[in-house]
């Protein structure tokens, strides 16, 4: 192979990686950035009724936000102990 064939041919390799390097850049560059829930979608939960809360009288006063965040810690089992259960249940009665 002659030598201005390789050239063409590196040439050409290292354009097309530069152009595909440049264009994954630009397109990572305008992508949001959204770590989490987004807190406008928080705030708008947190006014909004327990979806639960006509059938289960636990759920009543609490905010859909709530609601998530007890699912949340029900599905990770981080559920109160009987303990935190009488001492609230005491402090309700109050």
């Amino acid at each position: 192979m002659k030598k201005s064939n390789i050239g063409l041919i590196a040439g050409g390799t290292v354009a097309l990686a530069a152009a595909g390097t440049f264009s994954y850049l630009k397109k990572k560059k305008e992508e949001p950035k959204v770590t989490g829930s987004n807190l406008q979608d928080k705030e708008r939960e947190d006014k909004m009724p327990s979806p639960e809360a006509e059938f289960e009288r636990e759920e009543r006063g609490l905010t859909a936000l709530d609601h998530a965040y007890k699912e949340e810690w029900v599905a990770n089992t981080l559920t109160p102990t009987e303990e935190d259960i009488k001492r609230a249940e005491e402090k309700a009665n109050k």
